[in-house]
C-alpha cells in the first residue's frame, strides 16, 4: 500500500494580479496603441507628443511587473520557500536589492516561529506604510534617508493577501542580494547612495489565494499557528 504524500502547496506568480497587470501591462499598450492610431488618421503631430509623455509612467509600472513576476510559495511538509519557486536557477543568483524576489528564500519549519494569512485591507495598508515593510517590489524608488531594504519581504502594488511568516533568521537560506545604488542628483544633499540588503526577521509575500493557502497550512505537521510579525 502506498505512503500516504505529504501535504505540499505551491504558487506561482502569486504576486501579480489584475490591478498590477493592468496598470504594467495593458494600460500601457492601449495607450499607446491609441495616441499612434490617432496621430496617423487625424494627422496630428501632438497625439505623439503625448505617446512620449506617458513613456516614464509606463516604465515605471512595467518595471514593477517585472520585479514582481517571479514571486512564489511553495512549502511541504519540511521546508518553506517564496521567492522564484519556479526557477531551478534561482537558489545560484544573486540579484540586487530591487530584484530579489529572482532569489529563493529557504526555512525549514522548525525555525518558523509563526505564520498566518492576511486579507484585512486595513492591516494590509498599515503594512505598505510601514517602515519595516518598504521594499522595491511594491516601490519604484527609494525614499530620503533610506539606507537598506529588507530582504524576504516580497510586498507587491494592490496586494489583497498575504502571507506573513516569522522566521529564525540564523536557520534560513537566503540569496546572496547585493546592495543598488540610486542616484538624487544632490536633491537631498547627496549625490547618490548604496541602498544595502538586511534580512528581515519577518518575510511578506502575497498570495492570490489565501483561503486554498490557509487549509493547505492547516494540514502541515506542527503547523504552530498564526502570531503577529514583530
Amino acid at each position: 500500500m502506498n505512503e500516504p504524500r505529504p501535504p505540499a502547496y505551491q504558487e506561482a506568480h502569486s504576486a501579480l494580479n489584475w490591478p498590477l497587470l493592468a496598470y504594467g501591462l495593458f494600460a500601457p499598450a492601449a495607450a499607446a496603441i491609441a495616441c499612434l492610431i490617432l496621430g496617423v488618421v487625424l494627422d496630428q503631430p501632438w497625439f505623439f507628443v503625448i505617446m512620449a509623455g506617458l513613456l516614464v509612467p509606463a516604465m515605471i509600472w512595467i518595471t514593477l511587473v517585472y520585479r514582481n513576476w517571479p514571486t512564489g510559495i511553495r512549502f511541504d511538509a519540511s521546508v518553506f520557500s517564496i521567492g522564484a519557486v519556479g526557477s531551478a536557477r534561482a537558489a545560484r543568483r544573486t540579484p540586487t536589492v530591487n530584484h530579489q524576489s529572482r532569489g529563493l528564500f529557504t526555512c525549514p519549519w522548525p525555525a518558523v516561529e509563526g505564520i498566518r494569512v492576511v486579507t484585512d485591507r486595513a492591516e494590509l495598508r498599515r503594512m505598505k506604510n510601514s517602515p519595516r515593510f518598504y521594499t522595491f517590489t511594491n516601490r519604484w524608488g527609494g525614499k530620503a534617508g533610506m539606507s537598506h531594504c529588507n530582504i524576504g519581504v516580497l510586498a507587491s502594488p494592490f496586494m489583497r493577501a498575504a502571507l506573513v511568516i516569522d522566521v529564525d533568521t540564523l536557520a534560513v537560506t537566503a540569496p546572496q542580494i547585493r546592495p543598488a545604488r540610486y542616484y538624487n542628483n544632490f536633491k537631498n544633499g547627496y549625490f547618490s547612495r548604496l541602498i544595502q540588503p538586511r534580512l528581515s526577521p519577518t518575510w511578506v509575500v502575497p498570495t492570490r489565494h489565501p483561503a486554498a493557502l490557509g487549509r493547505a497550512l492547516q494540514a502541515v505537521p506542527g503547523h504552530q499557528g498564526p502570531v503577529r510579525p514583530r
